[in-house]
């Protein structure tokens, strides 16, 4: 019998290379986020985007600016004080600052943190007053703030392991494939996060304005 014509048939490959760049990567996880949101509705996730915010806000972007906030209040208050008491808060001289600038939390318990806030969110999620098992179809942008709500929390939980990864390789070094490989190629997009929370947080606002009461009730399913 003449097995010459298996050679012809690649069966098998040696390697297998499949090669995607950081940013679509990224967009990826951002459109998988977005699809969840859409279907669960932003009553179901609501509590994991508030918690995801503080986490980022507080262990990722924060702390230098907690830092300053915390500075330029004790360095203020002999001239808040004066104020209060009549003085002319000119004459009255600024402390030195409390916190050093250089201060940072080691990454580790930062990291926790992140996790741990991240984790709270999660586990409240369900215990909520505005918390729904599903899209309520009748309820305006329930879906829109969905889809939105989903997407910045994958964007925000992949720019957080980016920021962190980097950290740890100043440190330590790289950590090896694939999961070293994945967190490198994921883009620093941190200068965006800001107005991405804003515009979310300011979206949330006008439709708790306008519609609290369905918001603060889950709506009952429609009587067949």
């Amino acid at each position: 019998m003449n097995d010459e014509w298996l050679t012809l048939v690649p069966l098998a490959q040696a390697n297998f290379t499949f090669s995607i760049s950081g940013f679509s990567f990224l967009v990826i996880l951002m459109l998988i986020g977005a699809y969840i949101g859409h279907m669960r509705g932003v009553r179901a996730i609501l509590t994991v985007v508030l918690g995801t915010i503080i986490a980022y806000v507080v262990c990722v972007q924060g702390g230098d600016q907690i830092v300053a906030v915390i500075n330029r209040f004790w360095q203020n208050s002999p001239k808040l004080l004066a104020f209060a008491a009549g003085r002319d808060p000119g004459v009255v001289p600024a402390l030195d600052p409390l916190l050093s600038t250089d201060l940072q939390v080691p990454l580790f318990f930062r990291f926790v943190f992140f996790i741990a806030l991240v984790a709270i969110g999660w586990f409240f999620n369900k215990r909520s007053k505005w918390y729904g098992a599903g899209p309520a179809r009748h309820e305006p942008l329930a879906r829109i703030l969905g889809v939105f709500g989903g997407a910045l929390i994958a964007l925000l939980w992949s720019n957080a392991a980016a920021l962190f990864y980097a950290e740890y390789v100043n440190i330590f070094g790289p950590i090896g494939y694939p999961v070293g490989t994945i967190l490198a190629v994921l883009p620093d997009v941190s200068q965006f996060i800001p107005s991405l929370i804003v515009i979310f947080m300011l979206i949330l606002f006008l439709v708790m304005v306008f519609y609290l009461p369905r918001i603060v009730t889950v709506p009952e399913p429609p009587k067949k």
